[in-house]
């Protein structure tokens, strides 16, 4: 989940519409009354209800960047330094994971999207092709890796029960993954008030949370949780690791976007705005900075190799 900022009043920031700030990161990386029992080390605080601080809104950025930066190629001979200072230890584990080796790619494919509308039914179709969609792309590439496919749900009512227990209240989150049900939660209202009607929003977004999906069904997921246990929340590796976690998710993203763009209702124009929308992202501590969230966005359009998502091998500050 994307934990609010503070960044609105920013004055860097260049004038345009404004949305609040999503809140996605996993759930399945918090730590919830009903899931404690089954964590290897004692449980922490659950922390979107002890440390999220009040949503604040997002100034949009108004101009299209055309050219995307991107990062340089990360040092796979030097995997993150062991613990010291602030850095996060045993990194190299987690990206030693079978999706991330170099070769996986995914398939082209044609997006057909029905209009974008704000009404319950046809929110939900628009959601549910750009998931079919998302499917037909990872499920070749999931397989090439031998990690098993499962499906995953998109649900937008407006107070769901989720087997990860409450939804944050509005004004901390928009949406969340939720590994527990294999359920992407977009509640509409929340959603609309987010991006409005906003193509290229509503699709980031979508596939920055399939890209959970996917850590989940690689086992990525389960092995960041592992590494969280060992830090108190909140404390500088933790958060590190958070970024690390996110910062893939939206690598990922921009994968399935570069797989997309220029066919069906994907058109180059809309691929690359979707890949920029990540800048719109407020400064995070879980996060990294908003220009680090587009660089990894871009990444993943750019080289569309798995192998160039593996946040697990960047240094600390690629990940800031």
């Amino acid at each position: 989940m994307h934990t609010v900022g503070d960044a609105a009043g920013d004055p860097a920031r260049e004038p345009g519409p404004v949305r609040p700030y999503l809140e996605d990161l996993p759930l399945e990386l918090w730590d919830s009354d009903d899931t404690a029992e089954s964590r290897p080390a004692p449980t922490r605080r659950s922390r979107w209800r002890a440390a999220l601080p009040v949503a604040v809104a997002l100034a949009l950025a108004g101009a299209f960047v055309a050219v995307l930066p991107s990062l340089g190629e990360p040092d796979r001979a030097q995997p993150a330094a062991p613990v010291s200072g602030d850095s996060v230890p045993s990194l190299a584990s987690i990206g030693d994971n079978r999706l991330l080796r170099s070769g996986t790619e995914l398939a082209d494919v044609r997006c057909e999207l029905p209009p974008l509308r704000g009404g319950q039914e046809r929110l939900h179709a628009f959601y549910t092709a750009e998931l079919r969609c998302l499917e037909r792309a990872w499920k070749p590439a999931l397989a090439r890796s031998g990690v098993p496919f499962a499906p995953v749900a998109v649900n937008i009512t407006d107070d769901p029960v989720t087997a990860c227990g409450e939804l944050p209240p509005a004004d901390q989150a928009t949406g969340l993954y939720c590994a527990e049900d294999a359920t992407i939660y977009l509640p509409r209202a929340r959603t609309l008030e987010a991006f409005g009607l906003t193509e290229e929003a509503h699709i980031a977004t979508l596939a920055h949370e399939y890209g959970h999906h996917v850590q989940h069904l690689s086992g990525i997921l389960a092995d960041a949780n592992r590494q969280l246990n060992r830090y108190p929340s909140g404390s500088p590796p933790d958060r590190e690791l958070g970024r690390r976690v996110e910062l893939q998710a939206n690598c990922f993203a921009g994968a399935f976007l570069a797989s997309a763009s220029g066919r069906g209702s994907i058109t180059d124009d809309l691929g690359d705005a979707a890949v920029d929308d990540f800048r719109n992202w407020v400064d995070s501590e879980t996060h990294g900075t908003s220009e680090t969230q587009r660089k990894w966005a871009a990444r993943g359009f750019r080289d569309g190799d798995m192998g160039h998502c593996n946040t697990w091998y960047a240094p600390s500050e690629d990940v800031a």
